[in-house]
């Protein structure tokens, strides 16, 4: 899939997930404000009735007179206040409980003839705020009002709404978390996909230079001249024995990753001194970095170097660590090898003074088919499988391997190992 193909689909999906979720969210303060019509409405129906009752209710009319008399000009009565049993206080409660309006409130007997009344129109928070006129209850126009103060509506309203916030809130993150973990896996699966395809790029390359080695080796048999040629013969067998071994090692390095990420594999473990694995390994690249000008410094000191472990895997796994130091020291290769005690492990340590790596790079280097690039040259051969190899045998051993690398000043491998 094409990058550009993908940021499109990335770009689409994520605008149209924004617009589900501000649906969403209009969709709730929609229903907020359907629930505070509701709430508005039956507060009405109410009052309405609380004015009714007020006006034929002798005890609660004989109340009223004589609290606009009062000096203060108003009583304040508070639902869950015990003392406060007046006969107004007494309806009003009653007449919110039939209309199931559990909201907190107090209410005001106020006396609008009094310098110190403040019309509603003026207070701050008009809508915690309902007034019932008391004009037909105590037979005085604009006399007196009933000032009811509401706690916290808009709070009350979307508390009611309890389910339809919960539910919608972990909807729109459940959407939002898929989204996300879609778009992770489709990047991952696009780099996947770039890799592999490097890697049989890579792997067609690595294969065609043997084969055509073999080829033109088999070719030259063939010649009369080469026939009565004894000498001529045993070389080119020996090219193309040579060659068919590099083409063995290739397709074995590939089929071993493919089995350990099948499981289909069981470590033949027995007890074993790990400094000889560690000088077999070296035997195997030590003419490989001679080739090149360098060397390999060797430093034994591990004081626990018995344990149990295949020996064949474990030898490969140095070796590659080796490999992996030669290939990416562009100069004469200087490695340095050692061993020693940690807290009930045996260290391998793998050190070269090469191009390193930045630290981004370091996240990626034990997956499969990964290689760090080298700029436009790819003068470095193999198909990404030797750190990932390193990683899966070592973590079969009940063991782990850290990696510490500076660009441009070389990289360090330690291999812990637990001691038997």
């Amino acid at each position: 899939m094409r990058r550009n193909r993908v940021i499109v689909i990335i770009a689409v999906s994520a605008l149209s997930l924004l617009g589900l979720v501000i649906m969403q969210i209009n969709w709730v303060l929609h229903a907020a404000q359907l629930r505070e019509e509701q709430l508005r409405h039956r507060i009405t129906l109410a009052s309405y009735r609380i004015a009714n009752k007020l006006r034929v209710d002798t005890l609660a009319v004989v109340e009223l007179k004589n609290e606009l008399k009062n000096p203060k000009n108003q009583i304040t009565c508070i639902i869950h206040n015990l003392k406060c049993k007046g006969r107004v206080d007494s309806i009003v409660r009653s007449e919110f409980t039939y209309h199931h309006i559990t909201l907190p409130y107090h209410f005001e007997i106020l006396n609008k003839n009094t310098k110190d009344y403040v019309s509603p129109c003026y207070v701050a928070n008009k809508e915690n705020l309902h007034s019932i006129c008391l004009d037909n209850v105590v037979g005085a126009p604009k006399k007196a009002e009933i000032r009811i103060t509401f706690s916290n509506k808009q709070q009350y309203v979307y508390a009611q709404m309890g389910w339809m916030l919960t539910g919608s809130t972990l909807l729109v993150v459940c959407v939002i978390a898929c989204f996300g973990i879609t778009v992770y896996t489709m990047w991952k699966q696009k780099k996947v996909s770039e890799m592999t395809n490097d890697f049989i790029n890579n792997m067609t390359h690595e294969l065609k230079t043997p084969i055509a080695t073999i080829s033109l080796a088999s070719n030259m048999l063939k010649r009369q001249q080469i026939v009565n040629n004894p000498t001529k013969i045993t070389h080119y067998a020996s090219v193309i024995h040579e060659e068919n071994d590099k083409l063995q090692n290739q397709v074995e390095q590939v089929l071993r990753i493919a089995r350990l990420e099948k499981g289909d594999f069981k470590l033949q473990k027995c007890m074993t001194d790990l400094h000889d694995l560690v000088q077999d390994a070296i035997n195997t690249i030590d003419l490989q970095v001679r080739a090149k000008g360098g060397q390999i410094r060797c430093y034994f000191n591990a004081m626990h170097h018995q344990i149990k472990a295949d020996t064949t895997h474990l030898t490969n796994v140095i070796a590659n660590l080796l490999d992996n130091a030669n290939k990416y020291s562009p100069e004469s290769p200087e490695i340095t090898i050692s061993t020693y005690d940690n807290n009930g492990n045996v260290v391998i340590a793998v050190e070269d003074k090469g191009i390193g790596m930045s630290k981004d790079k370091q996240k990626h280097v034990f997956e499969k088919f990964y290689r760090v690039p080298t700029g436009n040259v790819h003068d470095v051969k193999g198909f990404g499988l030797g750190l990932a190899y390193v990683k899966m045998m070592v973590e079969a051993h009940k063991g782990q391997v850290q990696i510490h690398s500076e660009l441009g000043k070389g990289s360090r491998f330690e291999v812990f190992l637990p001691v038997e």
